[in-house]
């Protein structure tokens, strides 16, 4: 299964597994609305494209303006997607997102990997500010914005009275190493402990590979993060992983990182030397390790500000060209 059959499945097999938890036909609004809550802000028009293609399978059922009902076919199908299946599909997931990202740093043009957060329309100055102000303190993977106030953005949907703020996610740092011809593997998802400014140890990690939740969401969720604290005082908890890269392309990797930096590109906590912990945390015989912020942290923010957000994060491929510069 390729990268785009396989983001196709993973939106079908959530509309089954919403169907099925139903005991009458549905419509695509509440379907809209459902998806939402579980990480998929799709748009009415491309819900009705997907229970077609189900439909057209004999995995859904159509009932005219009732809605629609899984068949016992599509409950079959279902049950091929139980979560044993499922362990190591983030990292899956997350490699083949950077796979397919096309910035290039030379042209500043190209699609990279974007992160997706509703928020109600009446905080949308506070997230504004929230992105500004990460940036300013070098925690923004990249100084570009998208925001859709009530309106559509390919399959992105920003509902009534909520807008879509959309940001670089670090992903697309991966994908320009990767078609450098920089082998790497994402490791763990955690938080790190920042005093005075530096980032300091991993306090907590989840490894990327033994996991059917994204590691740094849980973490947010939990409410474990300070990052406000840190832009005050310089001290708190930040999102951040950790990806390995062999010792022998550190020297290409790190003039790559370098000149994303001229560029505005940040979030880079820890470069470490080959075979040496990087943050308190090991890394394997011949590799370096490199930690960065995790491309949530706007969702964990707002969250610490009071500010209720959906995260969508990684979610999609977008052109760079589409967002703003965040401004100085």
């Amino acid at each position: 299964m390729n990268f785009g059959q396989e983001e196709v499945y993973r939106k079908q097999i959530e509309i089954l597994r919403i169907l099925s938890e139903q005991n009458e036909p549905i419509g695509s609004s509440l379907l809209r609305r459902e998806l939402a809550k579980r990480g998929f802000p799709l748009s009415e028009r491309a819900i009705r494209y997907h229970l077609k293609l189900l439909e057209e399978r004999g995995l859904v059922e159509g009932h005219e303006k009732a809605g629609r009902t899984i068949t016992e076919l599509g409950l079959e199908e279902l049950s091929r997607a139980l979560a044993y299946e499922r362990v190591g599909f983030i990292l899956t997931w997350y490699l083949s997102l950077a796979y397919r990202v096309t910035y290039s740093p030379e042209s500043g043009k190209g699609e990279v990997v974007a992160n997706v957060f509703m928020v109600d329309r009446n905080f949308k100055e506070e997230a504004i500010k929230a992105v500004r102000n990460l940036y300013y303190a070098g925690l923004l993977p990249a100084p570009y914005v998208k925001i859709l106030d009530e309106e559509e953005y390919r399959e992105i949907s920003a509902p009534e009275g909520k807008i879509a703020l959309m940001t670089v996610c670090n992903l697309t740092i991966d994908g320009i190493l990767i078609h450098s011809g920089v082998p790497l593997i994402l490791k763990y998802g955690g938080l790190v402990q920042f005093i005075k400014w530096k980032p300091i140890r991993f306090t907590e990690l989840i490894a990327y590979d033994s996991t059917t939740v994204p590691p740094l969401e849980v973490f947010v969720y939990r409410k474990m993060t300070s990052i406000a604290s840190i832009l005050k005082t310089g001290s708190g908890m930040i999102p951040a992983n950790i990806r390995e890269i062999p010792a022998v392309s550190m020297d290409q990797t790190f003039k790559i990182i370098e000149e994303l930096k001229k560029s505005g590109w940040g979030g880079i906590l820890a470069f470490g030397k080959p075979n040496e912990p990087i943050l308190g945390v090991p890394v394997s015989m011949d590799r370096c390790g490199i930690s960065m912020v995790g491309g949530l942290i706007p969702a964990a923010l707002l969250t610490e500000m009071g500010i209720p957000v959906e995260t969508y994060a990684p979610h999609c491929l977008v052109p760079i060209e589409d967002m703003e510069k965040v401004k100085e």
